[in-house]
């Protein structure tokens, strides 16, 4: 396979049953030779032993890999066990070499490409046998399980000469030609509809848009929900789309409900494409309405111009975006019995004018707050203590909402990282630059009229975005250093750039910082940058107490860059924390989630989860309740399981809370992971606890409402709630998951509002 070439990534993938030697080896012969688990509550084992939570089960690696319940002639060595029809059909914990658990080895895939790396090099480049023919396994133990006393002779193969690879990309990210001439509209109109809440989906589908007049096309740009009424007879449709916790954004649900309604062949033929954004943190509901949708119009008769796009904002959703977006035009031409036009790259022509400076943009989407309050709710005295914010906003004249809303704030770049960006271009902040359009340059960009350098780097890009795959090739070919680019090109695989680029989030900025000879123009920079988009915090306040202001709690990022000799901080986060009394911001009401709000009848029992500044929601609901029972009005019961490190660092609204604990609006539950209290660490474990209170509760038609991480924490909570259904009913753990999995999709008796 691999000749006298070395092996790359993508030989990697084809070399399975390498992959599959490995995976057998490590199945006979695991490097761990063993764990430790222990039970959750005291239970009996096979009908014969009793264990408690204090005891310790040490499970023996090389007898789990060798239950002849799974394992046919488990002594025997069978690569081909793991080849994918037969590992597919393996119970999902009977090969486990890597360790158990959350905290198993987290460099599992990496090791595995290593090992097969290293195997495929060995065995193209070496002839290789025992030294002693007669030689019998013998296992050394120390850390961990190897051959003891084992040696090989390696004798060095004659190679066929190596041909030279391009290290070109298999297709170019961006058109390399002037864009043709064309009269807006010749091929007809196209249709681009987003469903979008933060604003990600919107500016995919504008970019769309902008791109479409050049391949001759009158675009119109608009939100799912504007064609809910029905979609015009044969105009090619394009759909850029989220879903938040399986559920449709607040722009797209009446168009899905209504797509999904259409009666076969209602879309006859019609030509569409789906590009789907989301977070692979959220494993259960990925891509639920991008594949809804897809899946709707080829029912109503649709016919998919290109495969539905996945991108994944955990990783490289921008990089993911442009490997679907090349293919676009391309296939739509095709439909039409035609070829894409060739458009230009995006980049921008920018005039640089010395002197003065334009005040910041104001957005016409976004009204001025005014900021009242801005304090401190941690003890930043204590060892480990993360800033985390109180930060009150005056609303503007007729800006209304309520307790479990949210509020969008538009930020800017940190300081530091626009400085740094000045910096690299060699621009005074109060340098004029005047950015010309061009097709593919977003539309929050302020074109062909002068803006100060510091605003529009502050202002209308993403300084801190990841660098894509695309951008890291492009900037290859600026470099005429050859070890430079040679370093820059290895940085544009996909390997390395998960493990260097995205998990270190590296930026463009990073690079360039970095590798000095590049060669990047302003204006190409500016172009490959993603605009500035609002974020969306939870509302920590009801308007009971004050209808003109809200309240947000928020926690400060600031840490060491993982990539970089600088500080990496949250662009949002930062801004809010510099913020004085008296600044004002752009900001909007967004509404939350139909069933994320306390019930309508006070009396409605309420059950509450949050940790760290996922406090902010139920602050707010609780203020409520207790404007409720300061009116006379009976309350019903409501817990608050709430988790954060140490009581004496972060326990945020600790006086607040404790009152309202005395005067009954709330039963507080507290979780704190630094210090357990027996054995209480986090809100899971406290739920468990109390899981008596917690069914009874549900049984009289309690509401659960959850605020957290969609990695650790929520999923944590579903899995004991799951656990307490199956314990109170005696069900089965599949029934459990079929219940939890209906009470989540009808949205009211239990309500996440997940963030990554």
């Amino acid at each position: 396979m691999l000749g006298g070439e070395a092996p790359t990534i993508d030989d990697i993938g084809r070399l399975t049953y390498l992959e599959q030697v490995l995976q057998e080896s490590l199945r006979l012969w695991p490097t761990a030779p063993a764990f430790a688990v222990h039970a959750r509550e005291t239970t009996t084992i096979g009908g014969r032993y009793e264990v408690t939570p204090d005891d310790q089960l040490l499970i023996l690696t090389p007898i789990l890999h060798r239950d002849p319940a799974v394992w046919e002639e488990p002594e025997a060595f069978r690569p081909e066990r793991f080849d994918r029809e037969a590992a597919a059909k393996l119970p999902p914990n009977a090969w486990k070499p890597f360790g158990n658990g959350q905290r198993s080895c987290i460099g599992r895939g990496f090791a595995m490409q290593e090992a097969v790396l290293v195997l495929a090099l060995m065995l193209q480049r070496f002839e290789i046998g025992l030294a002693d023919r007669d030689y019998k396994l013998l296992v050394k133990e120390t850390l961990t399980l190897k051959p003891a006393n084992l040696h090989i002779h390696a004798r060095r193969r004659d190679l066929p000469a190596r041909q030279r690879r391009s290290q070109a990309p298999s297709a170019p990210t961006r058109p390399l030609r002037a864009p043709i001439d064309a009269d807006v509209g010749e091929n007809g109109p196209l249709l681009v509809l987003y469903g979008s809440n933060s604003g990600t989906s919107e500016a995919l589908a504008q970019r769309i848009g902008a791109d479409a007049a050049a391949q001759g096309y009158a675009p119109t740009v608009a939100a799912l929900d504007d064609y809910a009424g029905g979609l015009t007879d044969g105009i090619p449709l394009i759909v850029v789309t989220a879903s938040y916790e399986g559920r449709p954004p607040d722009n797209a649900a009446r168009f899905v409900a209504a797509v999904e309604n259409l009666p076969q062949g209602a879309l006859a033929d019609r030509r569409y494409a789906v590009f789907g954004c989301g977070n692979r943190q959220w494993a259960r509901t990925w891509q639920a309405i991008p594949k809804r949708v897809d899946a709707a119009l080829a029912k109503a008769g649709g016919q998919a111009i290109l495969p539905r796009g996945e991108g994944d904002a955990a990783g490289d959703l921008f990089g993911a975006f442009e490997s679907w977006y090349a293919d676009l035009w391309s296939a739509l031409a095709a439909t039409e019995g035609r070829e894409a036009a060739t458009q230009a790259e995006p980049r921008l022509d920018v005039e640089v004018r010395r002197g003065t400076r334009e005040r910041a943009l104001k957005l016409d989407e976004l009204k001025r707050g005014k900021v009242v309050v801005n304090r401190e709710l941690v003890d930043l005295r204590k060892p480990k203590a993360r800033s985390k914010r109180h930060i009150e906003v005056a609303l503007p004249e007729g800006m209304t909402y309520r307790a479990g809303d949210y509020l969008a704030v538009l930020p800017s770049n940190p300081p530091e990282t626009v400085r740094r960006a000045l910096a690299r271009f060699n621009l005074d902040p109060d340098a004029e630059l005047i950015v010309h359009g061009a097709p593919g340059v977003p539309s929050a960009l302020p074109l062909d009229r002068p803006v100060a350098a510091e605003t529009l780097l502050s202002d209308y890009v993403e300084l801190q975005q990841p660098a894509t795959r695309g951008q890291v090739a492009a900037l290859a070919t600026l470099i005429p250093c050859p070890p430079e680019r040679k370093e820059v090109e290895r940085l544009a695989q996909e390997d390395a750039h998960s493990t260097e680029i995205l998990a270190r989030r590296v930026t463009l900025l990073d690079l360039l910082e970095r590798f000095t000879s590049a060669d990047m123009a302003l204006g190409a920079f500016i172009a490959a940058l993603p605009p500035m988009r609002a974020r969306q915090y939870s509302i920590a306040s009801s308007p009971g107490v004050d209808p003109a202001r809200c309240a947000l709690t928020v926690s400060v990022l600031e840490a060491p860059a993982l990539g970089a000799d600088h500080l990496h901080q949250g662009v949002a986060s930062t801004f809010l924390a510099r913020l004085r009394e008296g600044d004002t911001l752009g900001i909007a009401v967004r509404r939350s989630q139909a069933g994320f709000y306390l019930p309508t009848d006070p009396l409605t029992p309420v059950i509450m989860v949050c940790a760290g500044s996922g406090i902010a929601p139920f602050r707010g609901f609780l203020q409520e309740r207790a404007v409720i029972q300061a009116d006379g009005e009976r309350l019903g019961p409501a817990l608050l399981f709430f988790g954060v490190r140490d009581p004496e660092v972060d326990f945020l609204y600790r006086d607040e809370l404790e009152h309202w604990h005395e005067t009954g609006v709330v039963s507080l539950r507290m979780a704190f992971s630094s210090t357990p209290d027996d054995g209480i660490a986090y809100v899971q474990d406290a739920i468990w606890r109390d899981r008596a209170e917690v069914a009874a509760l549900f049984r009289k038609d309690a509401r659960v409402l959850l605020c957290g991480d969609g990695e650790r924490m929520a999923p944590a909570v579903r899995d004991t709630f799951v656990r307490i259904y199956e314990a109170e009913t005696k069900v089965d753990h599949a029934e459990a998951l079929a219940w939890a999995e209906q009470i989540e999709q009808e949205g009211v008796r239990y309500v996440a509002d997940i963030y990554a």
